[in-house]
């Protein structure tokens, strides 16, 4: 007799496997995010949560905070006994709730977090690979809405105080306090990525790199790059943190734009002085420099010592935009343009070599033009670069 002619006790294993994949795709979905250099700057993986994102502003932090749910069945979707812990009416008059099956739930646990991290918590989300109940999207909707007229939301609003006693440490909180609780949930239902089977989540996450960094990956590219952001998150989620520190969770839970730029190889040295420079988009910089560079045979050097050139073109830039005439800054720019722009090959590439000379006889007309000022080559080439930035 062989493997296939007897049906297994029971695949629970293997359907867990996917519904933890599902999860690690999520997380690893919400670490891109990072890749845009705004608020989005770590995600901590199996802490506290499926994973929380944390944005920070200043020496503002606040922190998402997603639950991760699957099902095998796409059609069953979710209701508020399974989500909220509610008694459904079966007919007009709603049944009495209890307290501790609503705590209890999924989205007690959400709620929980804006209870324990108050105003950093900006919001709980639950994701899910389905859809809800119409029963659910009315709840959400009224809670959304700030009404708080349907008879479910008034059950969650009357018995929140009763559910997180315990939590509250003898507080009561006010009706707008719970308000303020209730509409900081968030549901995402029939999310492509959880799907257990034809999630595109290689596509999707082509689609966000690019996006992000305007790097177009190749399909051997894309397939190393998903390995190891995958990779990444599983270590990130993986083993006890025996004392929960700032730096702990750092190392052990979270992903950082450094982890990203590792999976992209992407320098960081790049990354860092055009960030410090002020370049709102340094990863879309850094990574168009690198690939046009890179694309001609160039070496990390070279990618980092041209990065820096564009650097100090930028601040010399701000420094002068008030100092120089306009006209003759427009003219400066557009001669560099006019005779650099023919370095870029049709493929796309930059050949170092090549500009060397040109940017020398650059300096020439740009003197007799009296348009030289304190321009070095040095300056000039990160001119170029900055202008075939602004054109990718």
């Amino acid at each position: 007799m062989e493997l296939h002619e007897r049906q297994p006790r029971e695949q629970d294993g293997r359907d867990s496997f996917d519904r933890y994949r599902a999860q690690t795709r999520a997380a690893a979905i919400a670490a891109l995010a990072i890749l845009e250099g705004k608020e989005i700057d770590r995600v901590y993986c199996d802490l506290h949560d499926d994973f929380v994102v944390r944005k920070s502003s200043g020496d503002e932090k606040r922190y998402i905070f997603t639950q991760v749910k699957t099902r095998a069945k796409a059609n069953k979707n979710w209701t508020a006994n399974e989500l909220f812990g509610l008694k459904v009416a079966r007919g007009k008059k709603l049944p009495e709730q209890e307290p501790e099956k609503i705590r209890d739930s999924f989205v007690g646990k959400l709620l929980l977090h804006t209870l324990t991290f108050d105003s950093s918590c900006e919001s709980a989300v639950f994701q899910t690979n389905i859809n809800l109940d119409d029963t659910v999207l009315d709840i959400v909707e009224d809670i959304q809405g700030g009404a708080f007229t349907n008879q479910y939301s008034v059950a969650l609003l009357n018995a929140f105080n009763e559910c997180f006693k315990a939590d509250l440490d003898k507080r009561h909180l006010t009706d707008a306090e719970i308000k303020n609780c209730l509409t900081k949930l968030c549901f995402e239902p029939d999310v492509q990525h959880l799907k257990l089977k034809d999630h595109g989540f290689g596509m999707i996450v082509r689609e966000k790199i690019h996006f992000y960094s305007e790097v177009d990956l190749g399909r051997g590219e894309i397939d190393e790059i998903l390995m190891k952001l995958l990779a990444l998150v599983e270590k990130k989620s993986s083993g006890r943190i025996e004392e929960i520190t700032a730096e702990s969770i750092e190392k052990f839970a979270g992903i950082a734009i450094g982890d990203l730029l590792d999976i992209l190889s992407i320098s960081k040295d790049a990354y860092q002085a055009l960030l410090a420079a002020g370049d709102d988009e340094a990863i879309k910089s850094v990574s168009i420099i690198q690939r046009v560079l890179q694309k001609a045979g160039a070496d990390k050097s070279e990618i980092e010592f041209c990065s820096r050139c564009k650097t100090d073109w930028d601040i010399w830039l701000r420094n002068n935009r008030h100092v120089i005439p306009e006209f003759d800054l427009i003219s400066i720019v557009s001669t560099i343009r006019q005779n650099l722009g023919s370095n870029v090959g049709i493929d796309g590439t930059v050949r170092l070599s090549e500009l060397r000379q040109q940017i020398h006889s650059l300096i020439t007309t740009l003197k007799h033009n009296n348009l030289l000022y304190d321009l070095t080559p040095e300056l000039i080439l990160g001119a170029f670069f900055s202008s075939l930035v602004k054109q990718k």
